[in-house]
C-alpha cells in the first residue's frame, strides 16, 4: 500500500515523445514527473526526477520507511520488484529505454536517506520480461499489488504476518494481517479496537500512506484481522478524511 502512489505517478506523467531529441525527452519527462509527484503529494514528498548526465534520469522515490526499521529493506526491494512491469507499461518510459535512456531509481527513507537502488535500463528490463509476463488484463495499480504479493507472507517483529493486499473496490484497499495467539487474546478486550484504531492513526507511517493513497483514487483502506487457521477476528476501516 505505500508504495502504490509512486507507481500512479508513472502512469499520469505520460508525455508527448513526437520529433523531439532525447534529450528533449528526457528533460520533458523529469518536468511532467516532478509536476505530478508535487500534485499528488502536496509538495511534502522527496519523490523526484533529475536529468543526470547525458543518457541518465535519477529517479528519487520516497517513502514512508524508516532505514533502521528491520523490515525497510524487505519493503523497499518488493517496491523495486514492481518497476519493470511499470516501465514496460510507459510509453513514454518505454520510449527513453529505448533510446539508450537509463534511470537511477533510488528508494529513500523519511529522513531522505538511502535504502535500496536500482539502474533499470533495457538489458535490465529485457532480463526481467522473460521471467515476469505482464498481463495486459491488468491496471498499473493492480500490476503493482500483484507483485506486492508475489512477495508475501511479510513477518512483522510483533508476530503478526502480512499475508494478501487487495483492491477491493475503486477506492479501497484491504490488507489481510494474520495475528499470533497472544495478540489474538488482546484484541478480545472491548478496549482494543479503539485503542489499535487510534495508535494506527496516529503512526505517522499510517499517515502519510492515507494521504499519498488519495493520489490514486483510494480514500479508504480495510484491516482485516484473521487468525493463522483462516478465521476472522474483525476488521478496521479507515478514511482518508480521518488524517
Amino acid at each position: 500500500m505505500r508504495k502504490l502512489a509512486l507507481f500512479a505517478i508513472f502512469t499520469i506523467a505520460i508525455l508527448s515523445v513526437s520529433c523531439k531529441s532525447r534529450t528533449q525527452k528526457m528533460h520533458e519527462f523529469v518536468n511532467g514527473f516532478n509536476q505530478t509527484a508535487m500534485m499528488s503529494y502536496s509538495g511534502t514528498s522527496g519523490t523526484q526526477a533529475k536529468v543526470e548526465g547525458l543518457d541518465v534520469i535519477e529517479l528519487n522515490l520516497a517513502s514512508p520507511l524508516d532505514i533502521n526499521d528491520p523490515t525497510a529493506s524487505q519493503s523497499a526491494q518488493l517496491m523495486i520488484s514492481a518497476l519493470p512491469a511499470m516501465f514496460q507499461r510507459e510509453e513514454s518510459m518505454m520510449d527513453l529505454i529505448n533510446e539508450g535512456v537509463k534511470f537511477k531509481v533510488r528508494v529513500i527513507d523519511t529522513n531522505g536517506r538511502i535504502i535500496t537502488d536500482a539502474l533499470v535500463d533495457k538489458p535490465f528490463l529485457d532480463k526481467t520480461k522473460q521471467g515476469s509476463p505482464i498481463n495486459d488484463g491488468q491496471s498499473p495499480e493492480e500490476t503493482a499489488i500483484s507483485a506486492l504479493n508475489a512477495s508475501l507472507p511479510l513477518k512483522y517483529e510483533d508476530g503478526s504476518r502480512l499475508m494478501k493486499i487487495e483492491r477491493t473496490s475503486s477506492n479501497e484497499l484491504t490488507y489481510t494481517l494474520e495475528m499470533p495467539a497472544d495478540m489474538q487474546e488482546i484484541l478480545k478486550s472491548p478496549n482494543a479496537e479503539p485503542l489499535l484504531k487510534e495508535s494506527l492513526k496516529s503512526d505517522p507511517s499510517t499517515q502519510n500512506t492515507l494521504r499519498r493513497m488519495r493520489g490514486i483514487g483510494i480514500t479508504k483502506v480495510t484491516y482485516k484481522l484473521i487468525t493463522p487457521e483462516g478465521k476472522s477476528i474483525q476488521s478496521m476501516s479507515f478514511n482518508a478524511s480521518e488524517f
